[in-house]
């Protein structure tokens, strides 16, 4: 009975983390918006991967690396911001129109769009603190690697139908998003609210050493 309660607060607990809006389904909507549902779907993939990484961290190395690397955490969540500070310059700065920016299905376009997905959910500090911090409290330190198999599973499934809702919601959002007006305010305000997390997250890493 404990089991089932702890696997169905982590199956919430991760569906809300992954419906809310964060730098990996936000980057996941414009790379469909921008390259089709294709790489859209491959861009899932790997942010599918990135979060199986940081779940078996989690299960097998957390322990260590904390013990080998006291200031693991510090340095994770240093590198995660200046890639959301990277992002939001990006959004910021883009100047084009996110519809006519279509991407040939080449096989380099795929890889791109793998790795993209990967690097996001790897520096995604919702990410981290998911499951180097609460997937541990959620389970206990002892019943995590007897569960490894299932809590993939279940990641994987979880995962897909979100994100793929993200696919193929962003797909309705075309027609709304010719105006460029539009696409201005939106990438404006993503960037701005990744810069805002971005700078939190030094902040609070930063203020303790300096104190």
């Amino acid at each position: 009975m404990d089991y089932l309660a702890q696997f169905t607060t982590y199956i919430f607990t991760l569906s809300l983390a992954a419906i809310l809006p964060g730098p990996g389904m936000t980057g996941l909507m414009f790379k469909t918006l921008t390259q089709g549902y294709k790489n859209g779907l491959i861009m899932l993939i790997g942010l599918i991967t990135g979060d199986l990484i940081f779940l078996l961290t989690s299960i097998f190395l957390l322990t260590s690396l904390t013990q080998f690397f006291p200031n693991f955490s510090f340095y994770m969540v240093l590198l995660s911001s200046i890639y959301l500070l990277y992002l939001a310059y990006s959004f910021w700065s883009f100047n084009g129109d996110l519809l006519q920016t279509q991407a040939p299905n080449t096989v380099n376009e795929t890889i791109f769009s793998y790795r993209d997905g990967l690097l996001i959910t790897l520096s995604n500090p919702k990410t981290i603190s998911f499951y180097l911090a609460i997937v541990p409290a959620i389970f206990g330190a002892y019943s995590l690697k007897d569960q490894t198999f299932a809590l993939m599973i279940i990641t994987v499934l979880t995962l897909t139908v979100i994100g793929g809702f993200y696919v193929f919601f962003s797909l309705g959002l075309k027609k709304f998003l010719r105006n460029l007006k539009i696409q201005r305010t939106l990438l404006k305000g993503l960037s701005l609210m990744m810069f805002i997390l971005a700078l939190s997250m030094i902040y609070r890493e930063f203020t303790p050493h300096l104190t």
